[in-house]
């Protein structure tokens, strides 16, 4: 093989290594992208569980599988010439191929979890402690402290919804809105249709009864920037479904319930679990009277 075709051979198996070296960087540049994740709490997530991709080992060790002399000619043997340009090209063409297919391939469809419940059974279990308990009030009243906690992540006024979650939701939800309020974003939430609710579990303990709900909701979920109004992530046009676990707590017990203030003996009206007294400033702390959000948990979400 004379010394031009020799040259002509390195640089087709240069570009084919660089050019591979390329897509599998890229590749993995998918398979690694971060899951960013919205809804009150950061619940949500708009990948829906992530990329399709498989892991870096399904393409093989770097070393093993491009190292070897054998797929483009050892340096012996004068023979190989145009036959080892061929292969080299062949090759550059098949692992493009490969890697542009894979990167490709339609995403399968998501499955939503199964929700195995025994509604009526939990329904006359509540009854045991609570004789009167309405089960399609509970389970609208639920979704109405949803919706209420949405509005309130998303327009950042918390204080809305002091007094219908827990004070360590609301320490957590302050705290993670923080962020966002530093990046200059929000997170727009709208177009809510409740799919689904149904009872999943009740609890008693001490004077406290906390019952557990599932709740099928689709909205719109995503991420812009304050100032231009630009979506940053997710979809204005897609909206998402989530499955969710929702668990209220309330006591049992009226004769716990503060009605009056022990400093000042001023009406407490309207206030629910930790709060203070508008007239003397002193900090009340009392049993919840009415049902209030102690946990909201994503158990399984699709794109629609």
């Amino acid at each position: 093989m004379d010394k031009k075709a020799k040259k002509y051979n390195r640089l087709i198996k240069l570009i084919a290594i660089v050019g591979i070296s390329f897509m599998l960087i890229f590749s993995n540049s998918i398979i690694n992208k971060k899951v960013v994740i919205a809804d009150s709490g950061f619940d949500s997530s708009y990948d829906s569980g992530g990329s399709d991709w498989g892991g870096s080992s399904d393409w093989g060790s770097s070393s093993s599988d491009w190292g070897s002399s054998s797929y483009y000619g050892g340096s012996g043997g004068g023979g190989g010439g145009a036959a080892d340009t061929m292969i080299s090209i062949i090759i550059f063409i098949i692992i493009i191929a490969i890697i542009l297919g894979a990167s490709s391939k339609s995403k399968p469809t998501p499955q939503m979890p199964t929700i195995n419940t025994n509604d009526a059974e939990v329904e006359n279990r509540i009854k045991q402690y609570i004789p009167n308990f309405d089960k399609a009030k509970f389970l609208e009243d639920g979704y109405g402290i949803y919706l209420a906690v949405q509005n309130a992540w998303m327009n950042f006024k918390l204080e809305d919804v002091k007094d219908v979650i827990t004070d360590e939701m609301f320490n957590m939800y302050e705290t993670q809105l923080a962020t966002l309020e530093v990046k200059n974003q929000q997170n727009i939430m709208d177009g809510f249709v409740k799919q689904k609710a149904c009872l999943k579990d009740v609890v008693k303990q001490n004077d406290n009864i906390t019952i557990t709900a599932y709740y099928v909701v689709d909205f719109y979920d995503y991420i812009i920037d304050r100032n231009t109004k630009n979506v940053l992530r997710g979809s204005k046009s897609n909206k998402i479904r989530i499955t969710y676990e929702m668990k209220f707590r309330k006591t049992l017990n009226t004769k716990s319930v503060v009605e009056n203030c022990p400093n000042c003996g001023a009406k407490l009206e309207g206030m629910n679990g930790a709060g203070t007294c508008k007239y003397c400033g002193s900090k009340i702390v009392y049993e919840n009277a009415k049902w209030v959000l102690t946990d909201k948990k994503n158990v399984g979400q699709i794109r629609l």
